[in-house]
């Protein structure tokens, strides 16, 4: 009897004292097991990032998620962007982070191309875009012909044909 007493005082002492940890231990396997299921770890692999719109002058041109017109720079090469320093502070890049793949609202060709400094600049058959930081508004297109970067047109071709008239600068006033 005297055994049988000491055991259940040492049974419970033992129960009391790994409560906590078996509390703990239950705990953390259960808040992994509830999340391991892929549908909850499951990570954005696309974004719409380019949609279309209608403009008088240039045609069906391609814009971002906000309504800014997207630009090509004519000394880019395929996946490749020669817009580097002070040139990406006038003409920003359109990225996405690593893992989104870019995806267009009316718009196919839609690539990434990584950039020097690991950006993952979007293109556009394979030409990078950009946004002009001097338009201020949806849909306004200040930026076409300025120092090689021309508005980006929906191709019916597979290229970004656009018009050809040249200003000289990037039209950012605030220097390099």
């Amino acid at each position: 009897m005297e055994l049988t007493t000491s055991m259940s005082r040492y049974g419970r002492l033992l129960a009391v004292r790994l409560l906590p940890v078996g509390a703990l231990v239950g705990s953390v396997v259960g808040v992994a097991s509830i999340s391991a299921p892929a549908s909850a770890t499951a990570r954005l692999t696309t974004a719409t990032v380019v949609h279309t719109i209608k403009s008088a002058k240039y045609g069906t041109i391609l814009v971002n998620a906000k309504g800014f017109a997207l630009y090509t720079y004519a000394k880019d090469t395929k996946n490749h962007s020669n817009c580097t320093g002070g040139c990406v502070a006038a003409w920003p890049v359109l990225s996405v982070p690593a893992g989104v793949t870019p995806v267009g609202k009316g718009v196919s060709g839609l690539g990434v191309a990584t950039r020097a400094n690991g950006v993952r600049q979007v293109t556009y058959h394979s030409k990078p875009l950009y946004r002009f930081a001097s338009d201020t508004k949806a849909g306004q297109v200040s930026g076409q012909g300025i120092g090689g970067f021309s508005v980006a047109k929906l191709a019916t071709t597979g290229s970004t044909t656009t018009q050809t008239t040249t200003r000289s600068g990037y039209g950012y006033r605030g220097g390099y």
